[in-house]
């Protein structure tokens, strides 16, 4: 794999502008290599010079809406429950502006903010006669 490099510039301001940011954001090229992340994405032992791609289980990366993204040149959301983390993401894409082949992915953990609907439902072993499970 080439080695990708960016400015000392574009370095600086990812981390004048991430680095507090209190969830994991990285700075990736289009073949999924890690350019760059702030603090918490350190924390989580995401390394430059490696693929987001091949972090965790393939089936976790295919809501990626990276390609999307890129090929648009505007912000891609999504809004789910994510089971490897038990908790509800509010996740981005994000083209950098006047680059082609370079975004953002960042995500927000919102569990706490999130709706009923958003969680799995729990089936509690009763059945027809929950007024939980049947929304009764």
């Amino acid at each position: 794999m080439k080695k990708i490099e960016i400015s000392d510039e574009m370095c600086r301001n990812f981390h004048l502008f991430w680095d507090n940011f209190p969830f994991p954001v990285l700075l990736i090229h289009k073949d999924r290599t890690i350019l760059d992340r702030n603090k918490a994405a350190e924390a989580m032992g995401c390394i430059p010079g490696t693929r987001c791609i091949d972090r965790g289980k393939k089936e976790e990366h295919r809501g990626c809406l990276a390609n999307k993204a890129l090929q648009e040149q505007a912000a891609k959301r999504v809004v789910a429950y994510d089971e490897n983390f038990g908790r509800v993401i509010d996740g981005y894409w994000v083209p950098l502006a006047g680059e082609t082949d370079i975004y953002l992915h960042f995500f927000a953990d919102i569990t706490e903010y999130a709706a009923e609907h958003m969680f799995p439902k729990k089936d509690c072993g009763e059945g027809d006669h929950c007024r939980s499970c049947t929304g009764a």
